[in-house]
């Protein structure tokens, strides 16, 4: 083991032995799914506890453990998070996350875990081991306890949706989310959330006539999460293609052949790749444009004025020449070149009764070019239900006018806050015994607690979670140091819950 010696050390060891090791990207869960039903009842059966195990259709688990003697009467508790995880590298030779471990390590600071080079899947694998070590911990005196892991978070909080709370036996009425931080915050609401995705034909012919083929390159982006770092003036590399690429059909034609961007529809894009072809008389204009675009982008994003950081301080841009290859008429190049330019990138709106809470925003996430069809897929979070239709039915709205077809999947709720409920109180009430401010707050990104919730009348639900940063990109990494907080904290909060009065 690599995190051997961090405490508590039953949660590093179930991170890195049964998490970090085992293939779970989003939808391919089957190994990991396998490798909790296996792991979690022998070691409780090597340590004397009573658990038992049941699993849905969907592959969601479900852990329920009986009362301490005395604790019989105590309101049962539910602990939630997923054990899927988003993958992205930016290794060169990229990496196998189907097959290899997650190369785990302690930084030189000796504060941080991170990977080397990929996601380290702290989100949410590291609440799911707290909460596994909780439910394993044999000198914890606890009332009924139940864990409930889901499956395909990630990808649009599919497991979520299709939860049978009656099927699986889920019991509580209280529900802690490990899903969500930093340290020193209770989460009691989260967005909710849609997808669109526009499709279309993308006839490809032989080029014809005098043309220069080019390749353009984004890369180097931070990218991140499309709920909590979307207000941070990230770029995102679909738009800037499309920014440069609009101004050259200003000048002259342009015929795509392919462009591919994003690969997550809750990351914010950080590479993104198009081929196309301009008549060769307009190369040297071209030329000019396009690096006057660049500059300006680069001024931008690389800003190093007196007090600030650069926004984007890897950023490249690259064209260069490439081989001809089948292309797309001009007239549905500069189409597409155009919608997807007229797309909203970032916050939209900023909550009136929160300070600094992003209400709704929307995020262009992948352009895909396969075989003779194109894709583009947009993810948008509001905390207004109708705020979040509103902005869809505009999304569909200028995808019909310019040749897509739209696909808009059901959006998923929200999750409202309510401050004053007794769980609430009860969980701050505790949480202010190990850090000196308690911050109570909304959050933009999807939690599963919105379904969940929807489908529990009278359910009381709190989220919570160590420091984590940079989710989903490979700079993603979790404060080694709050793991051991928020341990004590849920054990305090396990231990007492026969005293909060609903």
């Amino acid at each position: 083991m690599v995190l051997e010696n961090l405490e508590p050390k039953a949660v590093w060891e179930i991170f890195e032995y049964v998490f970090s090791v085992t293939p779970r990207e989003s939808k391919k869960e089957e190994k990991i799914r396998a490798k909790l039903k296996s792991w979690i009842p022998e070691r409780a059966k090597s340590l004397g506890i009573s658990l038992t195990l049941s699993e849905d259709e969907a592959g969601n688990i479900l852990v329920k453990k009986p009362a301490s003697p005395g604790m019989e009467s105590a309101p049962s508790l539910l602990l939630q998070g997923h054990m899927d995880m988003v993958c992205e590298t930016n290794r060169e030779e990229g990496f196998d996350f189907d097959n290899n471990p997650i190369p785990v390590r302690i930084q030189d600071n000796g504060e941080w875990v991170d990977a080397d080079g990929t996601t380290l899947g702290a989100d949410n694998a590291i609440g799911v081991s707290i909460a596994l070590a909780l439910l394993l911990d044999t000198e914890l005196t606890h009332g009924p306890l139940e864990l409930l892991i889901t499956v395909d978070e990630e990808t649009g909080l599919n497991g979520a949706f299709a939860l049978d709370i009656e099927k699986m036996g889920i019991e509580s009425k209280l529900l802690i989310n490990v899903d969500s931080g930093d340290l020193g915050t209770i989460t009691i609401g989260s967005a909710g959330g849609g997808d669109t995705t526009f499709k279309r034909k993308f006839t490809l012919k032989e080029p014809t006539g005098n043309l220069v083929f080019f390749e353009l390159n984004v890369s180097g982006l931070f990218g991140g999460h499309s709920g909590v770092d979307i207000h941070k003036h990230r770029a995102n590399a679909n738009k800037l293609i499309a920014r440069m690429l609009f101004s050259l059909t200003l000048q002259t034609d342009v015929f795509l052949s392919s462009w591919n961007g994003g690969s997550k529809h809750n990351a914010i894009t950080r590479e993104s790749t198009v081929r196309f072809a301009i008549p060769t008389e307009k190369q040297n204009a071209a030329d000019v444009l396009l690096d006057e675009i660049s500059k300006d982008i680069l001024s931008y994003y690389k800003s190093e004025e007196k007090g600030a950081e650069p926004l984007e301080p890897d950023i490249e841009i690259k064209w260069n020449p490439v081989e001809g290859a089948p292309i797309c008429s001009a007239e549905v190049s500069g189409t597409i070149i155009s919608s997807v330019n007229l797309l909203h990138q970032g916050p939209i709106s900023f909550s009136p009764s929160i300070e600094g809470l992003v209400e709704t925003s929307n995020n262009v996430a992948i352009i895909e070019t396969n075989d003779s069809d194109m894709s583009l897929q947009m993810s948008t979070r509001s905390s207004i239900d109708s705020e979040l239709e509103e902005f869809r039915k505009k999304l569909a709205s200028l995808g019909q006018l310019t040749g897509w077809k739209v696909i808009q999947k059901s959006p998923y709720p929200g999750w409202t806050p309510k401050p004053k409920n007794p769980f609430t109180s009860f969980f701050r009430s505790h949480y202010e015994k190990f850090v000196d401010e308690v911050k109570i707050e909304a959050i933009h990104a999807g939690l599963e607690c919105g379904i969940i919730g929807s489908k529990i009348p009278g359910i009381q639900m709190v989220a919570l979670g160590p420091t984590e940063k940079d989710l989903h990109t490979p700079d993603e990494k979790v404060l080694i140091s709050d793991i051991i907080v928020v341990y004590e904290l849920l054990v305090s909060v396990i231990k007492d819950i026969s005293n909060l009065q609903l």
